[in-house]
């Protein structure tokens, strides 16, 4: 009995909460404001990447496949070097 009470105050609320939001009216003066942002923004610059070994101190992954590439780099340099006769 104690479950059907639960269950029937949650589905209540449910009820009401999905009426409210339909009866509410979305707020006119948010839309011309989205529409002067838009066209006030310029077309922004196309990003470029960081050269390798500047990545920022909080992109770690980035810093770690630098390191990697950094390491395999100079493993196959002295690989190379040492095959020379």
């Amino acid at each position: 009995m104690r479950a059907f009470l639960i269950f029937f105050f949650i589905a209540g609320l449910g009820y009401f909460f999905l009426r409210q939001k339909q009866n509410e009216t979305p707020p006119a003066a948010s839309k011309p404001v989205a529409n002067q942002s838009v066209a006030a923004k310029s077309t922004p610059a196309p990003l470029t990447p960081a050269p390798r070994g500047q990545a920022s101190e909080y992109n770690y992954m980035k810093r770690a496949l630098d390191r990697a590439r950094d390491v395999t780099e100079q493993s196959r340099a002295r690989t190379q070097e040492a095959q020379k006769p």
